[in-house]
């Protein structure tokens, strides 16, 4: 197993008789950009919460780098978090409002300035950092916030809802900007957005009523080896004759045009004998064209949503719980 950035184990976090965080186990790798994700009421705002030291648990323990942080003691050092609603003083220069916050974490004036003016270049602010924070755009100020997560050394990052608010092609340059930054620091990035999760993530955690029902690779939570879907370009004639061209095909588990699309086939494959997943796609795809049947795409995996929804379907009798 690689390191560990982050492990929480057992968490739980309780609001009188509702229990939002419920026995929560979470292991996020070195260097990772991982997502964390899960429906209204799951709980995912509560664990952010609790990771970044602004609520105590009622229970578990969390571990940055193997050492245990105590309920209660700064995160200085080890973590440095980015609520969704995070507010710099509108009065104050960009650079002033990060030297202040650098010297607040323990940083002398010199270290403080210097790592202020390399942050906002690496996030192409530096002919703003005499600009008021005031006068900045949205945009403009959520890259000043993500900056000041840059002043320390090896932190891990939490970022909640980092684009939350804002048009498209500013949420988009942001996003290119953190997954910029991974790999040389351990992101965890919380977002209601499945889409952005799955373009800038590695990795995933899907949590549902306080616990985690997932978690894993980007690929493995898409489930890419032996889910297919086949678009054809036509509805078939016969659409019972075509699928049973590939039910019988060895490795095809599962074959069926998805409801309310006739020209959609989906597909559940597996290894076949002497042979892997990749070459049962290929077979498919062979004998539908050999079946008469004209193919515009063909996909691998489900899509993040697709496997939020499937795990996150809560059962009706399921009580409510806080975010």
């Amino acid at each position: 197993m690689s390191e560990l950035a982050i492990e929480a184990i057992g968490l739980a976090k309780s609001y009188g008789k509702v229990r939002a965080v419920d026995g929560l186990d979470l292991r996020v790798p070195e260097g990772s950009l991982f997502g964390l994700i899960g429906p209204n009421g799951a709980g995912k705002t509560t664990t952010f919460s609790l990771l970044a030291g602004f609520l105590r648990p009622d229970a578990g323990e969390i571990r940055v780098r193997g050492r245990t942080l105590r309920p209660g003691v700064p995160r200085s050092g080890h973590l440095i978090a980015l609520p969704q609603d995070a507010q710099l003083p509108a009065g104050s220069s960009c650079i002033d409002a990060l030297v202040i916050l650098g010297r607040l974490s323990g940083l002398d004036t010199r270290t403080a300035t210097r790592r202020s003016e390399d942050a906002l270049l690496r996030l192409g602010l530096a002919d703003l950092a005499r600009k008021r924070i005031g006068n900045l755009s949205h945009g403009q100020r959520r890259r000043v916030a993500i900056a000041q997560t840059l002043l320390g050394e090896r932190e891990v990052i939490l970022l909640d809802e980092p684009t939350a608010g804002l048009d498209p092609i500013v949420a988009a340059e942001l996003r290119t900007l953190v997954k910029g930054l991974s790999g040389e620091r351990t992101i965890i990035l919380s977002s209601h957005n499945l889409l952005e999760v799955e373009a800038i993530c590695d990795r995933a955690a899907i949590i549902a009523r306080g616990k985690l029902v997932s978690s894993g690779t980007m690929d493995e939570l898409r489930r890419s080896t032996n889910i297919v879907r086949v678009l054809l370009v036509d509805v078939p004639a016969d659409p019972a004759a075509l699928l049973a061209v590939v039910q019988k095909l060895a490795g095809v588990r599962q074959a069926s045009f998805e409801p309310g699309d006739p020209k959609a086939m989906a597909l559940m494959v597996d290894d076949a004998p002497g042979v892997g997943a990749d070459a049962v796609v290929n077979e498919v795809l062979r004998a539908l064209l050999l079946a008469g049947a004209n193919i515009k795409s063909m996909e691998r995996g489900q899509s993040l949503e697709q496997r939020f929804i499937e795990e996150t379907q809560a059962p009706k009798s399921a009580p409510d719980a806080h975010t």
